[in-house]
């Protein structure tokens, strides 16, 4: 195994999965998933239709540059897929933004708000709560290079498919972004949870912790939850655990054990933090550290190492992992860098963390010289 890429192999994330000129997204995301999906329960999924769901923004063959530069990814792909345990049960999911065929942040965002409406037809599928703050995270006007309004997929090998929406807190311009969390959660029925941190907003921003986006389950019931999530910039474990500590469920020692485990050196390639929030609850009730593997494993071979002795650690099913690591990988983990993006990691108790691995498909070649959108890499400006 090399020790070491060049810098230019791990800024430019290599076109792993360059396709045929016919090939649409729908193509590439539908096959990954169904492969996901076989590696992880050792069958298919025969309930969600992904493609049936990402009609039409999806059905576009895939273009040498992307029409639109989505935030979701450093080379602008809109979509990103992910898997997570816990409890031991492997869950498979997408996430993804409805470009269209207009190249334009108000069209983006605009179709983000159509899909969100049609998902309300679904079964469990409840949008009263995103009706009640869509106005805040919306503009006439968007910031182009940010996220617009994402949507989310998740699907257990038993459990009928549950949905998410993400939305953009800097929708209305930098400077606005906690006055419009917080006016969300009080819409939520959330501010009594909030209101700690939104105190704390001079002393987290001080500390190099920011706002990054919003997220809310499209689900009805108490178990359904608002989620904030923070980006750390030079502040290391320091600014993890200082926003971890506002969760019920936090652990901050298991939470510094995972992070030497993921980390051979130090942390500055801007983690995050999500805290969930759920209604009737007076604090957050988990803090989910998303730990970054770009910037800081040098191949994707030596981050599924790191991963595995987390995994080990606790008691997560590795052997999965494996599975899910050779049905998505386009060559040998040692000679590509940029498939592993995230890993995420939410202690609740004494028993095993809920583990998630985060996986980014360089589809587009991005020039090392070329700074690029991304929600997690490289870092772009607010």
């Amino acid at each position: 195994m090399p020790e070491k890429l060049g810098r230019a192999s791990v800024v430019r994330h290599q076109q792993l999965f360059a396709s045929p000129p016919e090939t649409t997204h729908a193509d590439l995301l539908t096959s990954l998933w169904n492969r996901i999906c076989t590696a992880a329960w050792q069958r298919a999924d025969t309930r969600t239709h992904l493609a049936d769901m990402l009609h039409p923004w999806a059905h576009r063959r895939i273009e040498d540059e992307p029409r639109y530069q989505s935030f979701v990814s450093g080379d602008g792909f809109p979509a990103e897929l992910s898997v997570s345990w816990r409890k031991g049960v492997t869950e498979v999911r997408i996430l993804f933004e409805p470009v269209g065929d207009t190249p334009t942040a108000r069209a983006v965002q605009d179709n983000g708000r159509a899909m969100v409406r049609a998902l309300a037809t679904r079964a469990g599928v409840s949008i009263r709560g995103y009706e009640t703050i869509e106005d805040l995270f919306t503009s006439d006007d968007p910031p182009a290079y940010r996220s617009g309004v994402w949507l989310s997929l998740a699907c257990g090998p038993e459990d009928p498919p549950h949905f998410k929406v993400y939305l953009n807190p800097y929708a209305n311009g930098a400077g606005r972004e906690w006055d419009t969390v917080t006016r969300a959660m009080d819409r939520l029925g959330l501010a009594p949870a909030w209101a700690p941190l939104a105190r704390s907003r001079d002393t987290l921003e001080a500390a190099g912790t920011h706002l990054d986006y919003v997220a809310l389950d499209l689900a009805a019931g108490t178990q359904a939850r608002a989620k904030i999530y923070f980006r750390h910039r030079g502040t290391g474990l320091h600014g993890i655990h200082t926003v971890g500590a506002f969760a019920r469920g936090y652990d901050p020692e298991r939470a510094t054990q995972a992070a030497a485990d993921l980390y051979h050196g130090p942390i500055d390639n801007e983690p995050m933090t999500g805290l969930a929030f759920r209604p009737g609850r007076d604090a957050p009730d988990e803090a989910n550290i998303y730990f970054r593997m770009p910037g800081n494993a040098p191949t994707d071979a030596d981050a599924a190492t790191r991963i595995i002795t987390l995994m080990d650690r606790e008691g997560a099913p590795t052997d999965v992992y494996r599975r899910i690591a050779a049905a998505i990988a386009p060559a040998p983990l040692h000679a590509i860098t940029g498939l592993h993006e995230l890993v995420s990691y939410r202690t609740r108790d004494a028993g095993p963390a809920d583990i998630g691995l985060y996986y980014r498909l360089p589809v587009h070649a991005a020039p090392a010289d070329t700074p690029r959108p991304g929600h997690g890499w490289p870092r772009v400006p607010l």
